[in-house]
């Protein structure tokens, strides 16, 4: 059986998250229901807008993101 990344594993749990919800969701937000850190939840979402996964932008001082369409 293959070994499976880490890393693969929390970008779909970040992506499944993402998913149900409606509006763009903050770092923190995500991380608390992600149950990860904060800084785990950033750079792998900051990983993901890199392959064009999801969308996310700057809100006065935080970042938030949401699923592409």
């Amino acid at each position: 059986m293959p070994k499976v990344k880490r890393g693969s594993v929390l970008d779909i749990i970040i992506l499944k998250n993402l998913e149900i919800e409606e509006h763009p969701i903050s770092t923190r937000e995500l991380s608390l229901k992600t149950k990860l850190s904060w800084h785990t939840t950033i750079n792998h979402c900051l990983r993901l807008q890199m392959s064009n996964k999801i969308i996310g932008y700057k809100i006065g001082n935080l970042n938030v993101w949401c699923k592409k369409k």
